[in-house]
């Protein structure tokens, strides 16, 4: 089965904003913390925020303590928010695109025009539209709306912001037929324009179209009707488990589209529960990648090509090394997995499921790498086993800080102190590379769970920082090139060219930006063993380097 994803589906930027405005209070710690109405039209977000301590208020007169009140991204009329601001601290999640349409409105009122909104009457948007009207707004939504108008004569068609293009034309042309001196102003989202186009564009590529979202939502109902005017089988679903897996499996491809109120984390669901119903190989992958192995391979790769950089010195025991390496690695990943296992549902609840279901097998594996980290380190050298205890208690004291993202810098560094006959002045710049490229990694795995649009935990390292997206992205660039300083340094020092082979790892870390810049939808379990791809080519290089050069 040939599976496409729409290239834009999912949060939009209004809902976006509305949701990291209430991360933002969560973070600073305000409480109690509410929202004017349900924040977005998405029970599994509306979930987790429940799960977080948000509580959503119904009505202005919800007799509740004092406290922050997000109003939502639908807008509210100017009444019930001047309520609002007489007994809580508001924040104002309103997208900028519905305050331009109520700008709009109100300069329509000031200047004695009436105001008609194409949309849907019962919709949130166009409820706080029309309290800027001042009882000269009218709401169309079909044929039979247009007749009930009133006689009109200086006025204005604005849109409901994720209402159809096609809708807006054909009622604004109707209404302008019957009262021609009024001004039609497009309002429609552009987000809204994208999203819609783009599920016509897999109507054309694909059997059926699976839209995921609030079946409240109304952008989300408006794609699954375009996709079933296009005589497109459509299955409307608000998460994997109403997925029919045995029904969709029939189609030889499938489009998969979301509504603007969707998290990217539940696409991914989506995406995951049909690749593992459909490709065995994708389920290898999926293990391979929650147990962690693509980071400790990572790990592995980074400190085999520093030891292979440096092969006259080596002791014939050193081959112990990377498999201590490799073993404990994954057994410390694992164990801040576990750790940090209920955070996880809050933004990657396929893995948080994928763990508690295969504990047994966890702890089982986790069992051998001890004992083989143990009996390899012991091998090496049996003081390195201080290290281990070490560790394990750093695990357990950083596992909820920021400061648990370094602990593969930290255990890194220790494996350097114990190659101290080693150190030289390549060596030495060498393994300054390897620590920053373990740091670049750590970066770029956070962004990845960013880019999932749920609620990241506090020992996110890019929180602490309080680094957007787009900073961070900045900031992976800066650390990779600074990484690749040391090369430069040996170049000029040691008057060779040969150092500069090692620049071709710009163009592997340009791949990684440029990929995690575009936000693929549904790719996360690809992204995240991308993470293999610097490890794999400073290898290469360093084999090339030694044995070439």
């Amino acid at each position: 089965m040939q599976i496409r994803i729409a290239k834009r589906a999912g949060f939009c930027m209004g809902v976006r904003r509305a949701v990291n405005l209430v991360l933002k209070a969560l973070k600073d710690e305000k409480a109690p913390l509410y929202t004017y109405g349900p924040l977005i039209h998405n029970p599994q977000t509306l979930e987790l925020l429940s799960q977080l301590g948000v509580k959503t208020l119904n009505k202005v007169e919800d007799e509740v303590p004092s406290g922050v009140c997000v109003i939502r991204a639908h807008g509210v009329p100017p009444k019930e928010k001047a309520l609002l601001e007489k007994r809580h601290s508001l924040i104002d999640g309103t997208c900028p695109r519905v305050l331009k349409v109520q700008a709009l409105a109100s300069k329509a009122v000031r200047e004695g025009k009436a105001v008609v909104i194409i949309g849907d009457k019962d919709h949130a948007e166009v409820r706080g539209i029309l309290g800027f009207c001042e009882g000269k707004g009218y709401v169309v939504n079909s044929f039979q709306d247009v007749e009930k108008l009133p006689p009109l004569r200086n006025y204005v068609i604005l849109s409901q912001t994720t209402q159809e293009e096609e809708i807006l034309e054909i009622l604004s042309q109707e209404i302008l037929a019957r009262y021609p001196e009024g001004e039609v102003i497009n309002t429609i989202c552009n987000a809204t324009e994208v999203r819609q186009r783009e599920v016509k564009r897999l109507c054309d590529k694909c059997e059926a179209i699976i839209v995921i979202g609030g079946k409240f939502s109304a952008n989300t109902k408006r794609l699954a009707q375009i996709a079933q005017s296009e005589g497109k089988e459509v299955f409307l679903i608000e998460s994997p488990e109403e997925l029919p897996l045995e029904e969709i499996t029939k189609y030889s491809s499938l489009g998969i589209t979301a509504g603007a109120s969707t998290p990217n984390w539940l696409i991914n669901e989506v995406v995951d529960r049909i690749k593992e119903k459909i490709s065995p190989l994708y389920s290898l992958l999926k293990i391979f990648t929650f147990l962690s192995f693509q980071e400790a391979l990572a790990f592995f790769l980074l400190l085999v090509a520093l030891l292979i950089l440096n092969p006259s010195t080596l002791p014939q025991k050193i081959l112990y090394l990377p498999i201590f390496a490799l073993s404990f690695q994954f057994f410390q990943k694992n164990l801040l997995q576990w750790l940090n296992l209920e955070a996880y549902k809050f933004y990657y609840p396929g893995r948080e499921r994928f763990l508690r279901q295969k504990k047994k097998l966890l702890f089982s594996l986790l069992g051998l790498v001890v004992i083989l980290s143990l009996v390899s380190g012991f091998l090496y050298q049996p003081r390195i086993l201080s290290l281990v205890i070490a560790l394990i208690v750093l695990c357990f004291l950083l596992a909820k800080t920021p400061f648990s993202r370094l602990l593969d810098l930290i255990f890194m560094i220790g494996l350097l102190m114990y190659l101290y006959p080693l150190w030289n002045t390549i060596f030495l710049w060498q393994s300054l590379y390897v620590i920053l490229s373990l740091f670049f990694l750590t970066l770029y795995k956070e962004l990845v769970y960013i880019q999932s649009d749920g609620f990241l935990p506090k020992n996110f390292l890019s929180l602490a920082l309080g680094a957007e997206e787009r900073i961070l992205l900045k900031y992976l660039r800066l650390v990779y090139l600074i990484s690749l300083l040391p090369f430069l340094w040996l170049a000029y020092t040691y008057k060779t060219w040969h150092f500069l082979i090692f620049l071709w790892l710009i163009p592997v870390y340009e791949v990684l930006l440029y990929v995690i810049k575009r936000r693929p939808l549904g790719q996360i379990l690809y992204l995240e063993n991308l993470i293999l791809l610097p490890p794999l080519a400073y290898l290469l290089i360093a084999i090339i380097w030694v044995y070439l050069l």
